[in-house]
């Protein structure tokens, strides 16, 4: 298998790759996972602009973007 190496250090050198395919493995299990939770999180806030909308009108305020003033506000809070 491997050249140059005795028993004990091919056994050190498979455990190392086995570690850093397992690592390799999770990390792209992780980033699907916060992929995944980014999507539902934009959906539910697209959802809730659209509820804002919706109470905008009924309290017969103009429908005006409301992305800008929480970008405002994010900055804000997190110089804050």
């Amino acid at each position: 298998m491997f050249r140059n190496t005795d028993g004990m250090q091919q056994w050190q050198l498979e455990m190392e790759l086995s570690h850093l395919i397992g690592w390799l493995i999770a990390s792209r299990q992780s980033a699907e996972e916060a992929e995944e939770r980014a999507r539902q999180h934009r959906t539910a806030e697209e959802e809730a602009l659209a509820q804002i909308s919706k109470v905008r009108q009924r309290l017969g305020l103009p429908d005006a973007p409301i992305n800008a003033g929480l970008d405002q506000f994010a900055d804000e809070s997190e110089e804050g």
